[in-house]
């Protein structure tokens, strides 16, 4: 019946001893559809060689993708290795709405310019694994050593942001809007990702 008519309906014999009265469209006067709460975004931190995800709804799952373009069959003589995981991850529990989806990225950055010869044919070069992720406009920037210039540059090349590392996490403000292309300089190295 249209909802204008359900109070005389209720209070008229014999539909007044009728459990439920619906309105046209299906809708029951006086509930409310429930919300489903949504998890809270979680945050990406790197730490002693482990990644770690938490974010504040307690008891949350979490679903990480870990892509790297390096790992692919190669057909070239001379391979350019990025050295760098991209990192999507989203917060899940039953009852919940999942969270929004966050990105970083893990890299490594060449911590000092050498190679160290560590078999007969085998080689390494000292590097420093960094996390970077962007959130609400800022950057931040972690595992880089401290007292390290970090610089934003928008992708035509203005600088956009400065700041020197610290222990922990360092973050930097820009005004870069979401869906732009920052590029983050680490010291000498060069790192590009989307603002989020």
């Amino acid at each position: 019946m249209p909802e204008e008519s359900i109070d005389s309906y209720k209070n008229t014999a014999p539909w007044s001893g009728f459990g439920t009265i619906k309105a046209i469209d299906g809708d029951v006067p006086g509930t409310q559809t429930p919300v489903t709460p949504k998890c809270a975004t979680p945050v990406i931190t790197y730490s002693a060689g482990k990644l770690n995800i938490a974010c504040d709804t307690e008891g949350a799952q979490f679903v990480t993708t870990i892509t790297d373009s390096d790992i692919r069959t190669h057909y070239d003589s001379t391979i350019e290795l990025t050295v760098t995981y991209n990192i999507t991850t989203y917060a899940t529990l039953a009852g919940y709405e999942n969270s929004d989806t966050i990105q970083a990225t893990l890299c490594w950055i060449d911590s000092t310019p050498t190679m160290e010869q560590i078999g007969t044919d085998i080689s390494e070069i000292a590097s420093t694994p960094v996390l970077v992720r962007s959130s609400n406009g800022n950057i931040f920037v972690s595992g880089a050593a401290e007292g390290t210039a970090i610089r934003i540059y928008s992708a035509d090349g203005m600088n956009v942001g400065s700041a020197v590392s610290s222990e922990g996490e360092t973050a930097i403000p820009t005004t870069l809007q979401k869906g732009k292309i920052a590029i983050v300089a680490i010291g000498n190295s060069r790192i590009k990702m989307v603002v989020r």
